[in-house]
């Protein structure tokens, strides 16, 4: 898939983890391609979700991409974890603390043969990035403070920062996905696209959040809609 080519990613974070194995399931059925999961520590940021366990038992249940962001210190420390349990796509943050580099993290991410992303929180500017742009082929721009589901979407403190990344990508002839991630639904997709991101990550827009009146496909299709 091309860096231009919109896709929907669910956000696993808003399913039911008391049915995960039907809530993957959901998501396939209703078209999802990739499938983001947000690993928290507690530390990092003010929440806990899940770790190398839960991505091993998705990936039990399904063949899809499983894009997996690490919002923990220490990444270096667990990546082999996550890469044993089946990630995709590992993704880590430029803030987060380091025994090795940033660097080194990302070339170990390439070494195992999977895809390589690197994250930017809202306060966090675009310049941060620029050392490793060359590495990755992800650069996720936080719409959101991590931690939580169901926020709004920082439109003013992240847009400019998301068309740098692109306007940069371009003019250095690179292939890096753009990817949002934070309140993202139909009214923001738009906004989102028109300032380079293709990967839209969609939690409560996508799994609607234990509402069991919730079509998903519906809703699945309405995002990708938006995203055209």
């Amino acid at each position: 898939m091309d860096h231009h080519t919109p896709l929907i990613l669910p956000s696993l974070l808003a399913a039911d983890f008391a049915n995960v194995e039907s809530e993957v399931k959901r998501a396939a059925d209703a078209g999802a391609q990739w499938l983001h999961l947000d690993v928290m520590d507690g530390n990092f940021v003010d929440n806990i979700s899940f770790g190398p366990a839960m991505i091993e038992a998705v990936r039990r249940h399904t063949d899809m991409f499983l894009d997996v962001h690490l919002m923990i210190h220490r990444p270096d420390h667990y990546l082999d974890r996550f890469v044993a349990a089946g990630a995709n796509n590992i993704s880590i943050h430029v803030e987060a603390d380091y025994v090795s580099s940033v660097a080194q993290t990302l070339a170990r991410i390439k070494a195992a043969g999977i895809s390589a992303g690197l994250v930017l929180n809202p306060a966090t500017p675009f310049e941060a990035a620029l050392p490793y742009l060359d590495q990755i082929d992800l650069l996720l721009i936080m719409t959101v403070v991590p931690g939580f589901g169901g926020q709004p979407f920082m439109e003013t403190e992240t847009m400019p920062k998301l068309a740098a990344a692109r306007d940069h990508r371009d003019a250095h002839h690179l292939k890096y996905h753009l990817q949002v991630d934070g309140g993202i639904y139909p009214h923001t997709i738009p906004i989102a696209r028109r300032n380079g991101a293709n990967l839209l990550v969609c939690g409560t827009s996508s799994y609607g959040k234990l509402n069991t009146n919730h079509d998903m496909k519906a809703a699945m299709q309405e995002l990708a809609a938006a995203a055209k």
